[in-house]
């Protein structure tokens, strides 16, 4: 063993452990990177919402496939019954957002689904096309806001359709498409 340079440990020996700790630090700067990218933002990178969500970043914002039955609500600004499931849901966000959602409610909670729909987009409107097939469906309602511009002052930030029904077997469908101005 050489001791010239008051190393102690032969060049060779020095020369692989200064590539163990580099390959360690790459390793473990890459973890960081692939893990936290997402949150901030990296084209790309996948990241998790607050409220369970997946979303995935793009060149200019993220969409967020499936959607949780909270991220429905917290999006859609609307209270749903907790045995509410999610059929389909896409949330898109970039200078502006859209939400679509088909969800389904037990019979058990079909009264309060319809009366939180209610409380936040508004009665039914007669004589509008539902947003959804409405094939052996009864009850259907439909709430929307997209006339807004030519009846009302004050405009509001989102345009919504809603369309909702029941089944045979009791359970309330709901159409949801939401997006802002």
């Amino acid at each position: 063993m050489r001791v010239a340079d008051g190393a102690g440990l032969p060049k060779g020996m020095r020369v692989v452990i200064g590539i163990m700790l580099m390959t360690a630090f790459v390793m473990i700067s890459w973890a960081l990177i692939t893990r936290y990218a997402g949150t901030w933002g990296v084209p790309y990178f996948s990241f998790q919402t607050e409220r369970g969500s997946t979303c995935r970043n793009d060149l200019i914002g993220y969409t967020c496939h499936p959607v949780t039955v909270s991220d429905v609500e917290f999006y859609g600004e609307v209270d749903l019954p907790s045995t509410t499931r999610v059929i389909t849901s896409t949330y898109r966000s970039t200078h502006d957002y859209q939400l679509d959602a088909q969800l389904a409610v037990p019979r058990a909670n079909a009264a309060q689904a319809l009366q939180g729909l209610t409380e936040s987009f508004g009665a039914c409107l007669p004589d509008r096309p539902a947003p959804m097939s409405t094939a052996g469906l009864t009850a259907v309602c439909v709430m929307a806001n997209d006339d807004t511009v030519t009846r009302d002052v004050d405009i509001s930030s989102r345009l919504y359709v809603v369309g909702t029904a029941l089944r045979k077997d009791g359970v309330r469908v709901v159409s949801l498409s939401v997006k802002s101005r």
